[in-house]
């Protein structure tokens, strides 16, 4: 197989989460794309490397991802007003396997994943700040952005903590 980062192509990498903010003892919980067939969009970022700084970052997200994931590269489209950017962009991504021993699956229950994610801590900061991220940069992306899940996810989080959250960005 030849390896999607070296075929000279620009270096766009589609990023839709950060780092996990959890320990091995109670291992936080992020958004892993597995394949799938679906219709449904995937929501996130693509960022285009410097090729200053394509070699360092790529070792990085080789020792951070590889395993347990496989790298592709996909269309990624956008909605840049860029005569000069592509559309789609040609970005790599990364899909989670079911090999990798960080993989959970389907969570058994919403309340119980967003329990799960409000007492799991590491030494990047709390698990619930890596959701609620999440929520509020999906509900800022664009106007159709949404996740019914990461929705549910995040309002449950903040039911348990007694906190508020803004409603999610529904489409109309």
């Amino acid at each position: 197989m030849s390896d999607p980062l070296d075929d000279g192509q620009d270096f766009w990498i589609f990023g839709y989460g950060e780092d996990h903010r959890g320990t091995p003892e109670a291992p936080g919980r992020v958004v892993t794309l597995i394949e799938q067939e679906t219709n449904e969009p995937v929501w996130g970022a693509a960022y285009l490397i410097a090729p200053s700084e394509v070699d360092r970052i790529k070792a990085y997200l080789d020792l951070r991802e590889i395993n347990g994931y496989t790298i592709h590269r996909h269309p990624v489209y956008h909605n840049l007003e860029a005569a000069d950017v592509p559309n789609p962009i040609p970005a790599i991504l990364y899909i989670g396997t079911p090999d990798n021993p960080q993989f959970v699956g389907p969570p058994e229950s919403t309340r119980a994943l967003a329990q799960h994610i409000l007492s799991s801590r590491g030494p990047s900061g709390e698990n619930k700040e890596y959701l609620y991220n999440l929520y509020t940069a999906l509900e800022h992306l664009d106007a159709t952005a949404h996740d019914a899940h990461v929705s549910e996810l995040a309002m449950m989080a903040a039911e348990i903590e007694g906190v508020t959250l803004e409603k999610p960005n529904v489409p109309e």
